[in-house]
């Protein structure tokens, strides 16, 4: 089994609506609604590729009865920990045209027993997981060490754990020592305070992050090429040049992907291979993280890999 841990979950809307004026009263032609997170968005994907998944965070509230019946309806396992808060939402306004306008609520910020309820869920969760996986932005302060405690959960158990966060959350995890490391370039060096001004400084951090005991270390970059390290090698993986139709959720899609392959027992650079290929994947259809097997073998060959 695979966990996943989503600390601020959303309730994602999408309207869509002819044209979007500033000031102006709109009627939109359609809604849809999605469980919103990274973690839930891992969830999903891994689901879509047959694995056994988890997801657990924080819900709260009606909009947190929405999501639970959400993920039933989309067969996501779920165990989330009750804050009484409510989970926010975030409305896209897409247009006839293809452009979108997000706006997202502020997060409202778990008790203290919740989080110590989730701390305490991850212990138990961990002991029957492959891989335990944090994913996302914190809601608040007093949430900021769950995905710490989440990796020393993991270490204590036995399994694997993957960090894809940013901010706090994410240099208090780090201290845990996660099996894998995959985030956003620029996350990553706005939270370390790193200038990342080309391949030189990327590969230098990713050096760094395989010396302090991390495995695996994944660097995205939108529609860049993502650089990875292991004790094994460095890797360069450029993705091809796609009419892109909704990138929101690429590189969770990526993420399930790798896990999919380490599932599968492949090698770290056939498991990033296939990963990369998932985020390109989920770029070619407006679903976020739904793609199927055959739609990521198909991009998989249009990858450039280069070993550094």
């Amino acid at each position: 089994m695979i966990t996943t841990v989503t600390l601020n979950p959303m309730l994602d809307k999408t309207i869509r609506v002819e044209a979007f004026q500033r000031g102006s009263i709109h009627r939109g032609t359609s809604l849809t609604m999605v469980a919103g997170g990274k973690g839930i968005n891992v969830s999903r994907q891994l689901g879509a590729l047959g694995v056994e998944i988890l997801a657990t965070g924080f819900l709260g509230g009606w909009t947190g009865q929405v999501i639970r019946a959400l993920m039933d309806q989309e067969r996501v396992r779920h165990d989330f920990v009750e804050t009484g808060m409510l989970t926010r939402e975030g409305v896209t306004y897409l247009e006839a045209d293809g452009t979108s306008t997000a706006v997202f609520e502020p997060a409202q910020r778990p008790s203290v027993e919740s989080v110590h309820g989730l701390s305490r869920k991850l212990d138990a969760l961990a002991k029957e997981s492959e891989w335990v996986v944090c994913s996302g932005s914190s809601p608040g302060g007093e949430a900021d060490d769950v995905f710490y405690e989440g990796v020393l959960s993991a270490h204590k158990a036995g399994c694997r754990s993957v960090l894809d966060s940013y901010g706090k959350a994410f240099t208090l995890a780090l201290k845990g020592i996660p099996t894998m490391v995959k985030t956003n370039k620029a996350e990553f060096a706005q939270s370390s305070r790193t200038e990342l001004h080309n391949e030189s400084d990327t590969r230098r951090e990713l050096g760094k992050l395989i010396q302090a005991g991390v495995h695996y270390a994944i660097f995205t970059d939108g529609a860049r090429p993502v650089y990875a390290a292991s004790k094994d090698g460095e890797w360069k993986v450029s993705p091809p040049e796609i009419r892109s139709i909704n990138p929101v959720g690429s590189g969770d899609a990526m993420l399930a992907g790798m896990i999919f392959g380490f599932v599968k027992n492949w090698d770290f650079e056939r498991c990033l291979r296939f990963g990369v290929a998932a985020g390109v994947a989920n770029a070619l259809i407006w679903e976020v993280a739904s793609s199927s097997h055959e739609a990521i073998l198909n991009v998989e060959p249009n990858l450039s890999v280069q070993s550094l």
